[in-house]
Order: structure tokens, then C-alpha cells, then sequence
């Protein structure tokens, strides 16, 4: 699980990815909540999403030793996303999910083709990503990527974490067969 920027004050700990957290635990799924190389007490320095990718693709690496036969779903919030996207793409996933991706920001269209399935979730009224170029981005993407859209919601999904938890567990049910 990725967490906003490192730069910006983003940890392990955001609500959002705790909610991201939580959402795998009710569904009996191991995730991994790190904080990114300079963040705490991580060793290291900011690195613009290159070499935290490659942490987590570290990480991924000692999760798939422990767990040899489970999915492996990738998730961030913000810039964790892209973080998430990168690792997703070099490791293979069975779902990637974006929570506010700064597209605008990063390139989700490094990677050919692009990490599938792949799941957006996005604020209609988010300050700091623009909803309508994750919008864009999404309808133009191929396959297009599903986004589950929020309406009167912020980058933090203040107010709106339950709801958030609830319908990413009926997405992943839905979609991801959990053994």
C-alpha cells in the first residue's frame, strides 16, 4: 500500500491508506503498509517514485516468499499511486488500485501495456488532483479504466472513508476471486 507524498507530509499512517488497510483485513487479505525511503525512521531520500517503486517491488518479493499462491493486489493513494502503478507494472497484479492518481503530475503511460485490471477512485470536488483529467485520462485509456467516482469529495476523502471502505470491498469481491 502506497502513501501520499513524502515531501507533503504523506506516511504509512494517512487515513487513507489506513482505510486501504482496513479494507484488506476485512477481506482476510495480508497487505503491507510501509513508509516510503526517508519517511520516519525509513532509511534514504525522496526519490520521485523511481526508487520507492523499487522498495516495494522489494517488499513484494518477500511477500511473495510468504505467500507463494495469493493475489497480489497493488494499491496507493496520490502519489502512492504512482508508486503502486510503477511496482504493479514491473511485477505483474491481479488489481492495481489508484486512489486520487496525479496523473497530471506522473506518467501512468510509462508502461506498455499498463497494469489490468486496474481500478480508479477519485474525488469529484479534489483540490489537488484535477477529477476531470483523472476523468479524461481514465475514458482514454485502453482497455478504459473503471473509476468509482465521489461526488462533494476532497483529495482526503474527509467525511467519506466509510464509504470509501465499503465500496472497495464490493469492488474487490465483485471483481477478484480472493483465493
Amino acid at each position: 500500500l502506497g502513501h501520499p507524498h513524502s515531501l507533503q507530509g504523506g506516511t504509512m499512517n494517512n487515513k487513507v491508506v489506513t482505510t486501504l488497510a482496513r479494507v484488506f483485513k476485512e477481506l482476510n487479505i495480508p497487505s503491507l503498509r510501509f513508509n516510503f525511503r526517508g519517511v520516519g525512521e525509513s532509511a534514504g531520500v525522496y526519490d520521485a517514485g523511481q526508487g520507492e517503486s523499487e522498495d516495494m517491488l522489494g517488499l513484494v518479493g518477500e511477500l511473495r516468499r510468504e505467500y507463494p499462491e495469493r493475489k497480489l493486489i497493488f494499491a496507493g493513494f496520490s502519489f502512492g499511486s504512482y508508486v503502486a502503478y510503477r511496482a504493479a507494472a514491473h511485477a505483474g497484479s491481479d488489481l492495481l488500485i489508484t486512489i486520487a492518481p496525479p496523473v497530471h503530475h506522473y506518467n501512468y503511460r510509462e508502461f506498455n501495456p499498463v497494469p489490468f485490471p486496474w481500478l480508479i477512485v477519485q474525488g469529484e470536488e479534489d483540490e489537488v488532483v484535477s477529477s476531470a483529467l483523472v476523468f479524461d485520462f481514465a475514458a482514454q485509456s485502453s482497455p478504459e479504466i473503471p473509476v468509482i467516482r465521489f461526488a462533494d469529495t476532497s483529495h482526503f476523502f474527509h467525511g467519506k472513508l466509510i464509504e470509501l471502505k465499503i465500496k472497495l470491498i464490493e469492488y474487490i469481491t465483485s471483481k477478484v476471486a480472493l483465493r
